[in-house]
């Protein structure tokens, strides 16, 4: 008996995204997709883009001056393969991620992610990235061994949490929480730690601007940005320390600078001041940190987990 294996070529064809007639289907299959893992802040992504497909005006201004790019699978006129290749600049290098490596169920296992991922990996390269990432969720064993087979290595298993704002804590223990950080060695270090140089090209602040001092001041003073930070101690030793800075969206991302060996009592409370500090309509506070880390002080202070991604680079 005669094997035939079937290669990706025979359920369609890999071609560049065309922007004015394909994101509505690239929405679809996004939704389709990731639908079980997806948030607020997904879910208005996805509707953004199909918004957006049917603004022809912004159609044709996008796909002649946005930096966005990606390619699709498409078999006999649907879309059921997608990666979007996106570009970031930091510290005077070329970073891509590649985002929403998305297969439709009926798809899969022939060969067109590896397909879709190779010619993600083939056009950042082209691009001179200094280094190309994904994120993929921890769970999802079979893309993180295609993504190792394709030489990405994992970096970090980071964990968002999230809490509605507009629901502030009924009793917060304040007087153990300072509203102003007046040290910074040991706080820089923990940032550094939690937020290492490697990923601040992707949604983080310029950490120095959360620095005591000048700088500091003349950047609430100039750049006119609403910036808070709070901290917490035990015993007269430190524990932690909270930035957060305005961001004129629904989603509000705070910092944590906690010691290693942080009291989980205390670190609780500085996150329920913060709620307490944040509280607005409609603002979800969100919390990006290593994974497996501070569980229970999160937990306690009303956080609730939203998913765990591993961080993938290849250089």
């Amino acid at each position: 008996m005669s094997i035939i294996t079937l290669s990706p070529t025979d359920f369609g064809k890999l071609r560049p995204l065309n922007i004015l007639r394909d994101l509505p289907k690239v929405a679809d299959l996004v939704e389709l997709c990731f639908h079980k893992n997806m948030d607020n802040e997904g879910k208005s992504y996805v509707q953004q883009m199909r918004t957006a497909s049917q603004d022809r005006r912004y159609l044709n201004w996008a796909s002649n001056s946005l930096p966005f790019k990606g390619y699709v699978w498409e078999d006999e006129k649907r879309v059921v393969g997608n990666i979007s290749i996106i570009p970031f600049r930091k510290a005077k290098k070329n970073v891509i991620l590649l985002a929403n490596i998305a297969v439709h169920p009926d798809y899969r296992r022939r060969g067109i992610a590896r397909e879709l991922t190779q010619k993600g990996i083939k056009d950042a390269q082209k691009r001179g990235a200094a280094s190309i990432w994904l994120h993929v969720e921890r769970n999802n064993l079979g893309a993180i061994n295609l993504y190792k087979e394709l030489g990405f290595e994992a970096h970090s298993l980071r964990t968002t949490w999230i809490v509605k704002s507009e629901h502030p804590p009924k009793k917060t223990p304040i007087k153990s929480v300072s509203g102003v950080v007046r040290f910074w060695e040991k706080e820089n270090r923990w940032l550094n730690r939690a937020y290492p140089k490697e990923i601040r090209w992707y949604r983080m602040p310029d950490l120095r601007n959360f620095k005591p001092g000048i700088r500091h001041w003349l950047y609430r003073l100039f750049v006119e940005y609403d910036l808070r930070q709070w901290t917490i101690q035990k015993d007269g030793e430190r524990q932690a320390a909270l930035f957060w800075m305005r961001t004129y969206t629904r989603r509000a991302p705070i910092w944590l600078a906690a010691s290693p060996q942080a009291d989980s009592e205390s670190l609780t409370n500085l996150l329920l001041y913060a709620r307490l500090k944040l509280a607005a309509p409609r603002r979800i506070i969100t919390l990006d940190y290593p994974a497996d880390q501070f569980t229970s002080a999160f937990e306690n202070a009303g956080f609730t987990f939203r998913r765990t991604l591993l961080w993938m680079r290849k250089s």
